[in-house]
């Protein structure tokens, strides 16, 4: 019973008019998953090359702040 009643209403929905604040929305929500891949894309191939340099940094305070923390020894 529950399923007709959502038919019927998803039914009624795409015949509604909607309004234009409504559409806007649906559509930015539609877009925006690409929209952010896309950016995350660009930025990605656009500073790989010098994340390295951030990198390097990184593990070099690390060093520098744990050198005095002793390292488990393995079995």
């Amino acid at each position: 019973m529950s399923a007709l009643i959502h038919l019927l209403a998803a039914s009624q929905r795409k015949f509604e008019k909607k309004s234009l604040v409504a559409k806007l929305t649906e559509r930015m929500n539609q877009l925006s998953e690409p929209f952010w891949f896309v950016l995350a894309l660009i930025l990605f191939m656009l500073m790989g090359p010098f994340s390295v340099i951030a990198v390097i940094v990184g593990l070099y305070q690390l060093t520098v702040n744990n050198s005095s923390l002793k390292e488990p020894e393995s079995i």
